[in-house]
This record gives structure tokens, C-alpha cells and sequence, in this order.
């Protein structure tokens, strides 16, 4: 992986151990088959869209058309939040979707999207057959939200992730 393509997040809080990894969460997000994905309009109005995306390596891809209005919105300003479709099992990211360059040329992405969305009828969404999905996303997150509704009260959970300074001197700062 390259420097834009790593992902370097640790629990942070007062008891380290007693909150989820982000290793936790990418597994609780993985097998999802769509997420809401929520940007930010020129105005500052929110706007709200389905995506599809792939976790590799503990990692969140999502991709799109610059020509669309969350990949306008992303160029403007590349916070978001993403969640899980369910209302019952909750996981919420905050943080900042990195234009990591065209699908092609992260294969292992590709590869991975393919897989998790095998459907005959997936294809022709996928990048892997349609050229128009010009711009893959790398998620930085910067913090989550998970809980389950049957439980509520006992499964609230938070992560947040460290500044770390070593992406910051690769230019790949989570204090943006």
C-alpha cells in the first residue's frame, strides 16, 4: 500500500481496552452491502446517498463518479459520515473520505468489490465493468458510534482515533 492508502487507527480514551478497536468496527461494517454516506453541500446543507464499498485490511473503500454530488461535495471538503443501513445494529464513522485516485489502479480493491458483490446484476455497478467510476475513497476515520438496539444501554460504545505523527509528516493528517 501506498502512503494515502494506509490505515493506522487505535482506540483512544481513558481505558484503552475497554472500548472496540478499529479492527472491531471494520469487522462490523465489512459485511454490509450498502452504506449511507453523508457529505456536506457547497451551502453547508447535508446530503445523504447509498454507496456500495469494500473493507480490505481493515481499510474502507468507497467509489463513485466525480461527476456525481457527494464526489463534488468530497473535493470541497472530504469529512463525511458513513453507517450501516440497520437502525438496530448501529455503527456510525466520522471522518474523512481521501481521494486515493482511480479504481484501476488499486486492483486488490477491485478485486475485493467484485468478490463481495458477485451478483450477475452487481456487475454493471461495479468498477471493475463501468469506466465512469473514476474516483476510489480511502476512509480516515475519526471516530464511532456503535451500539445495538435490543441492548441500548449496555452496548454504547465509542472509538476515536490517535493523531498519529507519522502520517502527519506523509501529509495524512487526522487533524484536518
Amino acid at each position: 500500500m501506498g502512503p494515502r492508502e494506509t490505515c493506522d487507527h487505535h482506540a483512544v480514551g481513558t481505558d484503552l481496552h475497554a472500548g472496540p478497536t478499529w479492527s472491531a468496527i471494520a469487522a462490523r461494517l465489512a459485511p454490509a452491502r450498502s452504506y449511507w454516506l453523508g457529505t456536506s453541500n457547497p451551502d453547508g446543507s447535508p446530503h445523504a446517498t447509498p454507496v456500495w464499498g469494500v473493507v480490505l485490511d481493515d481499510c474502507l473503500y468507497i467509489y463513485s463518479e466525480r461527476a456525481t454530488v457527494k464526489a463534488r461535495n468530497l473535493a470541497l471538503d472530504s469529512r463525511a459520515v458513513i453507517h450501516l443501513e440497520s437502525a438496530e445494529e448501529v455503527v456510525i464513522v466520522h471522518g474523512h473520505f481521501d481521494d486515493i485516485g482511480l479504481p484501476g489502479d488499486t486492483p486488490g480493491v477491485v478485486e475485493a468489490l467484485s468478490s463481495k458483490y458477485d451478483a450477475a446484476e452487481d456487475a454493471r455497478y461495479l468498477p471493475s465493468h463501468d469506466e465512469s467510476f473514476d474516483v476510489l475513497y480511502l476512509l480516515r476515520p475519526e471516530k464511532a458510534l456503535l451500539w445495538s438496539l435490543s441492548n441500548y444501554e449496555h452496548t454504547q460504545q465509542r472509538w476515536a482515533a490517535e493523531l498519529n505523527p507519522k502520517l502527519d509528516l506523509m501529509g495524512i493528517s487526522n487533524s484536518d
